[in-house]
């Protein structure tokens, strides 16, 4: 029996791309409770994946020094992503078991815009309307 063998050149490990999105804070939101206040959120989507962070409650100023990591499913379209980020008033009713989530405004950015790793920087947005007839600050 004759045997060969052949060494093959070394695969390059599998990379994966990923994007990190910080929620650092948000500054003078629109009180949405009836009680001077609104309780925010933010809901971050990208490339089909939807993450969330913490409700700040009661808090117009909120903190959330998040980071929210997402997969990149194709580098090369990376320039035309979308991410779009929407902040969000949780509102609980009842006895609590209920939620009805308000609108507070979004922010939309394209792959485009992201900075590489290394380059990354603090950058306030504003906040964007949903339609005509939302009210944000």
């Amino acid at each position: 029996m004759t045997t060969s063998s052949q060494q093959l050149p070394p695969q390059p490990p599998n990379t994966v791309r990923k994007v990190i999105v910080e929620v650092v804070d948000a500054r003078d939101l629109l009180p949405k409770d009836g009680q001077g206040s609104s309780s925010p959120y933010v809901i971050v989507d990208f490339d089909g994946q939807k993450k969330k962070t913490s409700t700040k409650y009661r808090d117009l100023n909120p903190v959330w020094n998040e980071a929210l990591e997402f997969t990149v499913s194709d580098p090369d379209n990376m320039d035309v992503e979308e991410l779009e980020i929407e902040v969000c008033n949780d509102k609980r009713f009842g006895n609590g078991s209920g939620r009805k989530n308000q609108f507070l405004g979004r922010v939309k950015l394209y792959g485009s815009q992201f900075a590489k790793r290394g380059e990354e920087g603090l950058v306030y947005f504003p906040l964007e309307k949903k339609s005509v007839f939302s009210w944000i600050r």
